[in-house]
């Protein structure tokens, strides 16, 4: 089972040796004071998928060097955390309208949102001292799943972005959640 959760924990994501730094051409980490433009699309459209575009992302848990002992404790848990990472080669896009690109980019800030809910749960974690690999990747796991299912909420509220009031209802309402969790960003 440990073997499990550490590949399911490592497998989430590729690593750098600076997981916060944008040089890798493929990938942009989330930042508030950078918004997603049509030619970060550079994916190809599969011909089983539909829809006007598609942003794809990660919730990536760092640093990569995290060892895990025996008794299923993380050397140096502290230093654990996780980012949102936007990847080039796998979005893409057959319309490029400013509402569609605004829909796309309240994708990329939920996964934001939800990075910050598990960096604040991380810290609850780490307060009290817990160690434990498994903690932490049920933890992850279920926020992960969490945030799956209120991306689908959003697409299913706002019609894929075609309903504009609702998607600027949701523009500010994922505004709003992100800027209370600022203190874990």
């Amino acid at each position: 089972m440990k073997i499990f959760w550490f590949l399911l924990l490592f497998t989430t994501g590729a690593f750098s040796q600076n997981a916060f730094d944008n040089s890798n051409l493929n990938t942009i980490v989330w930042n508030h004071n950078e918004k997603l433009e049509w030619k970060d699309f550079t994916g190809i459209l599969a011909p089983n998928l539909f829809g006007n575009a598609l942003t794809s992302y990660k919730i990536e848990i760092v640093p990569e060097n995290v060892l895990v002992d025996a008794e299923d404790n993380i050397q140096g848990y502290e230093n654990l955390t996780v980012i949102a990472k936007f990847y080039k080669d796998k979005s893409w896009t057959i319309s490029q309208t400013e509402d569609l690109l605004a829909h796309e980019q309240l994708h990329f800030d939920i996964a934001e949102l939800y990075a910050r809910r598990i960096r604040k749960k991380f810290s609850e974690l780490k307060n009290i001292k817990e160690k434990r690999f498994s903690v932490y990747a049920l933890a992850y796991e279920h926020l992960w799943q969490e945030c799956r299912q209120y991306q689908k909420t959003y697409d299913s509220e706002t019609k894929n972005g075609i309903l504009k009031e609702e998607n600027v209802i949701w523009i500010n309402k994922i505004k709003q959640e992100i800027l209370d969790l600022d203190r874990f960003k």
